[in-house]
């Protein structure tokens, strides 16, 4: 088990020393998340089974909702990550260069983040990570020699309170993934972390706006603490 910890640790750090070393572009090949933003550790909820004052304050509020969809957030999301990252140790290649290249309307999709339907920015596609002809194809097109693919879990937990009643946060769980030339993995990591404000909720219900404010801020925070781990 030692042995175990120390080969991964080492593989963590030549990742690292690698993204120092060689700041050439790597491109943002896919970011998708879950559509249903639910409750931390519960399945989704029946639209159809509120009870009488969830129904009326539902039809008052249009942005009163019990759930929330994340069509609107994973756009965001791809902006976010951008902004975030510029002018660090991760030097992402141009947009329009990478989504545009024949190699990435080529590569084979990923059955099943469709089959799950997860959601992704409009003019991405569901770019299955363990296609290598993709990696080595757009390298050829391009010579963009790396692949990023970010991976958002978006759920929702209480802050403080008692049941669906008091202060909600917004959760988020991002798997960054980053690919060599020949689809080799150089740095795979996991971020989990909850938002630092929150909002009001009462009987479950809540402010979908109020909610996506929180994931915003969440999904900034989250890729400073990938940044963080890069510079340890």
């Amino acid at each position: 088990m030692s042995i175990l910890i120390l080969f991964c640790s080492g593989c963590a750090s030549s990742g690292k020393t690698l993204l120092y070393t060689q700041r050439d572009p790597i491109a943002l090949v896919s970011v998708v998340s879950n559509d249903d933003i639910n409750w931390h550790g519960e399945d989704s909820i029946d639209p159809n089974a509120t009870v009488l004052f969830s129904s009326r304050a539902l039809r008052t509020d249009p942005d009163i909702v019990i759930i929330s969809k994340s069509d609107t957030l994973i756009e965001q999301a791809e902006i976010l990550i951008r902004e975030a990252l510029a002018g660090s140790v991760i030097n992402l290649a141009d947009r329009g260069t990478v989504l545009r290249s024949a190699a990435y309307n080529n590569a084979q999709l990923n059955k099943y983040q469709i089959n799950r339907k997860q959601n992704k920015p409009g003019d991405y596609r569901f770019i299955d990570y363990r296609d290598k002809n993709f990696a080595s194809a757009l390298a050829r097109e391009t010579g963009i020699q790396r692949t990023m693919y970010v991976d958002f879990k978006f759920t929702k937990s209480m802050k403080f309170g008692v049941g669906k009643f008091g202060s909600m946060r917004a959760d988020v769980e991002v798997l960054f993934l980053i690919l060599d030339a020949q689809g080799k993995s150089i740095l795979k990591k996991k971020i989990e972390l909850g938002s630092l404000s929150s909002i009001d909720v009462s009987g479950g219900i809540y402010s979908h706006s109020e909610l996506m404010v929180l994931f915003e801020s969440a999904i900034y925070d989250v890729c400073y603490e990938f940044l963080d781990y890069l510079e340890k």
